[in-house]
C-alpha cells in the first residue's frame, strides 16, 4: 500500500515547514492604556476587509506583548477589544514590524444580559476547557465530560492523551497528587466540582528548566470551583442473577497546601480495579530515572485470551481495593507525597474455546493447508498486590530535588484446565508466582551560577521472584524427548533474584536560547536465573535429569557519555542526544559449565524537533536509533516448560537494534473548535536471532533461537479530527489509520515472511443540544488482510448510549453496543442492550438507580483473530442478564 523510507520522513517534516510558512508573516505590538500601563488579556483579532471572517488571534500576555500572524496576499483589518476599553480597529495597507496600541478606557453598562462562556480559550501554549459548556445532566464522574472534549482521548485503561501524545502530568490545582495513578480521581470526582480543565501543550514539570529545555508531552491541570474543596462521589449497590455488589467510595479534600484522597472499592460487576494502580507516566531527562521489571509472572497458564469487548460484559470476578494519597506542602517549598495500595482480585474464565488454523504455506501440491484444533480453557486466578510510595520533591526556579522510594509485593495464583480437540483430552495446570521489589530513585539539579548547573541521578532496585508451574498428565502433551514419558506430571519452577542500579552526573550550560549538557551515567544488573523442571510417577517430586535445568548468572554494566542539546526559542524547538555506550555483558551458565561474554561500543542517536509554525499547526518529528544485547529471557540454553510449551535459547550474546522515525502535524483553533493531527511512522528491527516454532495438532510448541539475521518492519499512518459544533452542542471525532507489517517466522522448519495490512476508521458524535435528550454514538470499522494466506478479517462496532429526561429529576439511559465479525464466508454477530433508571435529589446530589444489563440474555460472544499465518476463531461465555439497585452521591 504504502513504502516510508526513513529519510523521507525527514524531508517531508521540512517541505510541510517550508509550505506552511509561505506566504504569512507575523506582527508584534504592545497595547497600554492613556497612562502607558500594560493591558494584560486584551483580545487580537486579525479579519479579513471585505467579510469579517477571522483569519487569526491571540491575547495580550502580563506585559501588553502580542504576535499575531499575518497573511501577505489578503487585504485584512485588526480590532483588538477589552472589556474596559474601546474597541480599537484599524487596516492593516502595510505591514509593520511593531505597532504600538493606546486602548481608551469605556464604562460599560450591563442590563440584563446573559453571558455565556467561551468553550474553549487558549492563552501562549494553555487550551483551556470550561467545564460547564461540556457537561450534561447524565454526567457523573469527570472521566464522562473529559471523552467528550475536542483534541482529548482517554483509552481503555484510563490514559489520558492529547492530539495523540500522553499526558506526563496530571495535576490538580498545580499539585501533583497521584504520581501518574490519576484513574483513581478521573473516574470519582464530580465534574460540578470543577471550574475548568486546563491543558498546557509542551510541559516541562522542572520549573527550573521551564522555557529551556522541551519535552514535546502535555500535561493536564484540574482547576477547581473553590479553594479549600471537600469533594468525591459514592456508590454503593446490590443485585441478583447472582448475588452482585458494587461499593465505591472516594472521599477528596484539596486545598493550597494539602491534598488528600482515600479510596476504597469492591465489586463482584466485571469491574477491574488492577488500572486504578497503572503507572501512566514516561521518563523526563533530568527527572528521576523510571525503572520497571516485568511485574507479570514469567510462568503461565496455557488459557484462551480474553475477548476484545468491554470487560464488564464476560468479566466474573470479585475485587476490592483500598488505597490513600496524601500530598503535604512543606516550607521552602518542599512537597511530601505518600501513597497506599492493596489491591486483592479474584476471577473465573470457564469454558472459552478458541478454533485455531493453522496455514502451511509450502505445501508439497503447492496449494496453501492447514490443520485446525480447538482448545477449551477454564480457569481460576487470585491475586494480592501490596503498593506503598514516599516521594520528597522540591520543585524551585532555583534548584530541583526529588526522592522517591517504593515497596511492591504481589502474589498470583492460578489453576485452571485445557481439553484439546475432545472433553477426554483433559490438561490440568496450576501457577503460584510470588515477587518483592524495593526501589529508590532520586534527582536534584544544583546550580552554580545563573546558567550552570549539576545534575546528579541515581536509582537502586532489588526484585526477587520464586514461581512455580505445575501441568499434568503428560500423556496428552507433545513430549519430543522419550525421558519425559516416564512422568505423570511435570512441574516447572523459577527463581530470579535482580540488583539494578544506574547512576548519572552532569553538567549542564545554557547559552542564549541553547542549552547543552555532557552526562556521564553508569549502570550496572546482575541477576541469578534458575530453572528446574520436576517429575512425577507416583505422588513424589525428583529433579528430572538431562536438559531441564539452568543456573545463570547475568551481568551487565554500562559506561555511557550522553552529549546533548537543546534548543528552545519561540518558534523552533530541539533535543539531540549522542550517547557513546560502552557496554559488557557476561552470562555464566553453571549448569553446563560454560561462559559468554560480549562488549561493544554502542552509539544510539535520538532527535526530536518541533516548529510551531502558527497558533494553529505544529510540526514535530523525531528520529531515533538504538542497539541492545540479547535480554536473559531469550539465554537459557536448558529446556524451560511454560504454557504446555517448551522453549530453550541460544546461549550466545548477540546485539539487536531498533531506528524508529516519526513525523506529525498538528493543528488546533480553539476558536472555531477544530483538532487535527496527522503522522507518519516507521519502525524497523533487526534481529541476529530467529525463533523456530513447531506446532503440533494440539497446538503445543516447542520454540527453540536460531542464529539467522533477521528484519521486521512496521509502517504506520493516522490521521484524527475533531470538531466542536458549538451552537449544536455537538463534538464530532474521527480517526483512520494504516498500519502496514512485515515479519520472519520459522514455523515447522518452514521460513516465512508474513506480511499483513489493517485498516481502522473510528467515528464518534456527541450531542447535547436538547435539555432532556442527549446520544452518545461511536462507530468501528477494522480491515485486516493477509496476503500470505489470502486470509482477511473485518470487524464492525456500534456503540450508542441515548439519555432521556423526559420530567426533571428523571432520567433514563438505553445503551446499545452491535459488534460484527467476518472471516471468510463465516459472519458473527452480537447485541447487547442494558437499560437504566434514575432518579435524582439536585439539593442533597443524590441518585437512586436501576439497571438492567444484557436485557436479550446473550450467553456467548464470538470474535476473530488474525495472527501471523494463524486464524482463531473465540466463542467466550458473557455475563447473563443482571438487575442491579444502587444510591450514588456527591460529597
Amino acid at each position: 500500500m504504502f513504502n516510508i523510507h526513513p529519510f523521507s520522513l525527514v524531508i517531508f517534516l521540512l517541505l510541510l515547514i517550508g509550505f506552511s510558512s509561505k506566504a504569512q508573516q507575523r506582527l508584534k505590538g504592545k497595547i497600554v492604556t492613556t497612562a502607558n500601563t500594560p493591558i494584560e488579556g486584551a483580545l487580537v483579532v486579525v479579519l479579513k476587509s471585505d467579510n469579517d471572517e477571522v483569519i487569526s488571534y491571540t491575547q495580550s500576555n502580563t506585559s501588553g506583548n502580542f504576535e499575531v500572524e499575518l497573511p501577505t496576499t489578503q487585504r485584512v483589518k485588526l480590532s483588538i477589544r477589552h472589556f474596559d476599553y474601546a474597541e480599537y480597529q484599524l487596516p492593516l495597507h502595510s505591514s509593520p514590524s511593531f505597532l504600538p496600541i493606546t486602548l481608551i478606557e469605556q464604562t460599560t453598562t450591563l442590563e440584563e444580559i446573559l453571558i455565556k462562556p467561551t468553550p474553549i480559550v487558549q492563552r501562549n501554549d494553555t487550551i483551556s476547557y470550561n467545564i460547564e459548556s461540556f457537561t450534561t445532566k447524565t454526567d457523573r464522574v469527570l472521566e464522562d465530560v473529559l471523552q467528550r472534549l475536542p483534541g482529548i482521548e482517554i483509552t481503555t485503561s484510563g490514559q489520558i492523551k492529547y492530539q495523540g501524545e500522553n499526558i506526563n502530568r496530571f495535576y490538580v490545582e498545580g499539585l501533583d497528587l497521584m504520581q501518574g495513578r490519576y484513574t483513581a480521581i478521573t473516574k470519582a470526582i464530580s465534574p460540578d466540582d470543577i471550574r475548568q480543565v486546563d491543558v498546557y501543550e509542551d510541559h516541562q514539570p522542572i520549573k527550573m528548566l521551564d522555557g529551556k529545555v522541551t519535552t514535546g508531552k502535555p500535561a493536564l491541570n484540574i482547576r477547581l470551583k473553590n479553594k479549600v474543596s471537600r469533594t468525591g462521589t459514592a456508590k454503593i449497590g446490590g443485585g441478583i442473577a447472582p448475588f452482585l455488589w458494587d461499593v465505591a467510595l472516594s472521599p477528596m479534600f484539596f486545598t493550597p497546601n494539602f491534598q488528600t484522597l482515600a479510596n476504597y472499592e469492591t465489586n463482584n460487576t466485571g469491574q477491574t480495579l488492577t488500572t486504578k494502580m497503572q503507572q501512566l507516566y514516561s521518563f523526563q531527562e533530568y527527572d528521576t530515572f523510571l525503572y520497571s521489571p516485568i511485574n507479570s509472572p514469567f510462568l503461565q497458564l496455557a488459557t484462551n485470551a480474553d475477548p476484545l469487548i468491554n470487560k464488564k460484559r464476560y468479566w466474573l470476578n470479585t475485587s476490592h481495593l483500598g488505597n490513600i494519597n496524601v500530598l503535604q506542602k512543606l516550607t521552602n517549598n518542599w512537597e511530601l507525597a505518600g501513597a497506599l495500595y492493596y489491591l486483592n482480585e479474584k476471577s473465573d474464565a470457564d469454558n472459552r474455546v478458541q478454533i485455531t488454523t493453522l496455514y502451511d504455506l509450502n505445501p508439497t501440491s503447492g496449494i496453501p493447508e492447514s490443520i485446525t484444533y480447538q482448545r477449551t480453557t477454564s480457569s481460576h486466578t487470585a491475586k494480592e498486590i501490596f503498593n506503598a510510595e514516599f516521594t520528597f520533591t522540591q520543585n524551585k526556579k532555583q534548584n530541583y530535588t526529588k526522592n522517591k522510594t517504593a515497596i511492591r509485593v504481589s502474589k498470583d495464583k492460578t489453576r485452571g484446565d485445557l481439553t484439546v480437540n475432545t472433553p477426554e483430552n483433559l490438561i490440568q495446570q496450576q501457577v503460584n508466582a510470588p515477587a518483592f521489589q524495593l526501589q529508590n530513585t532520586w534527582s536534584t539539579l544544583v546550580p552554580i551560577t545563573e546558567k550552570h548547573w549539576i545534575n546528579f541521578r541515581s536509582l537502586l532496585d532489588f526484585s526477587n521472584s520464586k514461581e512455580e508451574y505445575f501441568a499434568s498428565p503428560t500423556a496428552l502433551f507433545n513430549l519430543k524427548n522419550p525421558a519425559l514419558a516416564p512422568y505423570t506430571s511435570l512441574s516447572q519452577h523459577y527463581d530470579n533474584q535482580s540488583f539494578y542500579t544506574k547512576n548519572s552526573v552532569a553538567y549542564v550550560w545554557r547559552k542564549n536560547a541553547w542549552t547543552f549538557s555532557e552526562e556521564y551515567t553508569f549502570t550496572f544488573q546482575r541477576t541469578h536465573f534458575n530453572t528446574e523442571l520436576y517429575g512425577s510417577e507416583t505422588d513424589f517430586w525428583i529433579p528430572i535429569l538431562g536438559d531441564y535445568h539452568n543456573q545463570l548468572r547475568y551481568q551487565t554494566s554500562s559506561n555511557a557519555l550522553h552529549s546533548k542539546i537543546n534548543f528552545k526559542a519561540k518558534h523552533w524547538s530541539l533535543n539531540l542526544n549522542l550517547p557513546l555506550d560502552w557496554t559488557t555483558v557476561s552470562l555464566v551458565d553453571n549448569e553446563n559449565n560454560k561462559r559468554n561474554r560480549n562488549r561493544k561500543l554502542f552509539l544510539s542517536p535520538t532527535l526530536y524537533a518541533q516548529y510551531n509554525a502558527s497558533l494553529y499547526w505544529t510540526f514535530k518529528g523525531n528520529i531515533a536509533y538504538t542497539s541492545v544485547f540479547t535480554p536473559l529471557n531469550q539465554l537459557y540454553s536448558s529446556t524451560v516448560l511454560n504454557e504446555l510449551n517448551f522453549s530453550a535459547y541460544t546461549n550466545r550474546i548477540l546485539s539487536n537494534s531498533r531506528f524508529t522515525s516519526k513525523i506529525e502535524t498538528n493543528f488546533k483553533d480553539p476558536f472555531t473548535g477544530w483538532f487535527a493531527y496527522f503522522n507518519l511512522e516507521y519502525r524497523e528491527q533487526q534481529n541476529p536471532i530467529l525463533f523456530a516454532q513447531e506446532i503440533g495438532e494440539n497446538g503445543q510448541q516447542i520454540i527453540q533461537a536460531i542464529e539467522q539475521h533477521n528484519t521486521k518492519t512496521t509502517q504506520r499512518l493516522e490521521l484524527n479530527i475533531n470538531k466542536l459544533i458549538e451552537p449544536m452542542n455537538t463534538t464530532l471525532k474521527g480517526n483512520f489509520s494504516y498500519d502496514q507489517n512485515k515479519s520472519p517466522m520459522l514455523l515447522n522448519q518452514e521460513y516465512h515472511t508474513v506480511r499483513t495490512h489493517q485498516n481502522t476508521y473510528r467515528f464518534s458524535l456527541t450531542n447535547t443540544f436538547l435539555t432532556w435528550l442527549n446520544i452518545d454514538y461511536s462507530f468501528a470499522y477494522q480491515h485486516i488482510k493477509n496476503n500470505d494466506v489470502s486470509s482477511t478479517s473485518t470487524k464492525t462496532t456500534h456503540d450508542a448510549t441515548v439519555s432521556i429526561l423526559p420530567l426533571a429529576q428523571h432520567t433514563i439511559l438505553t445503551t446499545l453496543t452491535y459488534q460484527q465479525d467476518h472471516i471468510q464466508q463465516q459472519a458473527f454477530t452480537s447485541t447487547f442492550v442494558d437499560l437504566t433508571y434514575r432518579y435524582t435529589f439536585p439539593k442533597r446530589k443524590i441518585d437512586l438507580e436501576l439497571s438492567l444489563t444484557n436485557i436479550f440474555n446473550y450467553k456467548q460472544y464470538n470474535q476473530v483473530i488474525i495472527h501471523n499465518i494463524m486464524t482463531h476463531v473465540m466463542r467466550t461465555p458473557i455475563r447473563p442478564r443482571q438487575l442491579m439497585a444502587s444510591m450514588r452521591f456527591a460529597f
